[in-house]
């Protein structure tokens, strides 16, 4: 155990638990135990480095410390003592966000019983905060038994706004990708050299400000049919700082107006027939994107795709140039999309 270090807890998407502890590991190496996978998006460690560092990954949604307290059950922390020390921990949480807090939410299970709900009244009166209309809050804290354990952990997190809300968000649509996921794409198909990429359906533009963020000298270039998503996608990259840096391209992604050949890195997150397209749509859509890629890539390029249609991906696939170098199975709240890496067949892996 290193010294002076705490114990913290990492929410992330569920099956890209690996992209993040390959961040975190980047991020913070010496100052940070070996990360592990203590459940289904979760992951535990300590860290013995600045608590607001931890703020600047972006692979996970959001970053908790955990505080463990003995006592047998939840209504213990009414009592005087172990109140009192739940009041201190959650005074510090915020002392370093830049403004005070105004909500305060509690998440359990049984967040609705009358323990929990006098809890949360209690806290609210004595940090005069109100309670958050959905359950979260600024000041927010999860209760859970403790694993292995016999008392009780209070998790709160350390930020005022989950990681994954990324500010340059200005414009969000229906079925929009989260930031999260869209930075682990990215982290999917980095390159060691400066590269043309290329968003094919780039919506509001995530992945390539993700990317961008990243790697700022690449060439970036997002292809979208419809003029509002251009328009998000144009006031999201303004508010990143990075709407230089990146070239929107009103076309249908199918025909994408660029020379064949000349694209290092590919994107495309598909529509998943639900908030966005059909799959009757889906049919022609996803080998029509799968050729076009074809026809715009290098030998060696890389192509990640998100897509829910995983039985008609699989069914392209096998009619195209394109084959897996990897697969993740992924949950976005109850969804459970695929990413897909690929590369040509006729490329030679190194």
């Amino acid at each position: 155990m290193t010294l002076n270090s705490s114990q913290y807890e990492a929410e992330t998407i569920p099956g890209l638990e690996s992209v993040a502890i390959e961040e975190l590991s980047d991020l913070f190496g010496p100052e940070l135990n070996p990360v592990h996978r203590s459940r289904p998006g979760f992951l535990r460690f300590r860290f013995s480095g600045a608590q607001e560092a931890l703020s600047t990954s972006r692979a996970v949604i959001a970053v908790y410390r955990v505080h463990r307290f003995d006592i047998p059950r939840p209504k213990a922390l009414l009592g005087h003592e172990h109140f009192t020390r739940l009041t201190a921990i959650l005074r510090r949480a915020s002392v370093n966000w830049g403004s005070a807090p105004e909500t305060i939410g509690i998440g359990a299970a049984g967040s609705q019983s009358s323990v929990l709900l006098r809890l949360r009244k209690e806290l609210a009166e004595a940090l005069a905060l109100r309670s958050a209309d959905d359950g979260k809050g600024e000041l927010y804290m999860r209760l859970a038994r403790q694993r292995g354990g016999s008392g009780w952990e209070i998790l709160v997190r350390t930020t005022g706004q989950p990681l994954s809300k990324r500010l340059y968000r200005v414009a969000d649509v229906p079925g929009a990708l989260n930031a999260t996921v869209a930075y682990s794409m990215t982290r999917c198909g980095l390159l060691p050299n400066p590269a043309c990429v290329v968003n094919l359906c780039s919506g509001s533009s995530t992945i390539l400000i993700e990317h961008g963020i990243t790697r700022p000298s690449d060439n970036l270039i997002g292809v979208e049919y419809c003029a509002d998503m251009i328009d998000c996608g144009m006031r999201n990259a303004r508010a990143a700082g990075n709407d230089t840096t990146i070239r929107h391209v009103q076309a249908d992604a199918r025909q994408a107006p660029l020379p064949a050949g000349t694209v290092d890195l590919i994107y495309a997150d598909l529509p998943f027939g639900h908030h966005i397209g059909s799959h009757a749509d889906n049919l022609t859509l996803y080998p029509a994107i799968l050729q076009e890629a074809q026809r715009l890539a290098r030998e060696h390029t890389i192509f990640v795709i998100l897509t829910q249609e995983v039985k008609l991906m699989r069914r392209c696939l096998a009619n195209s140039a394109w084959r897996i170098l990897d697969e993740k199975l992924i949950n976005l709240r109850g969804l459970h999309p695929r990413l897909f890496v690929l590369k040509q067949n006729s490329a030679t892996i190194v």
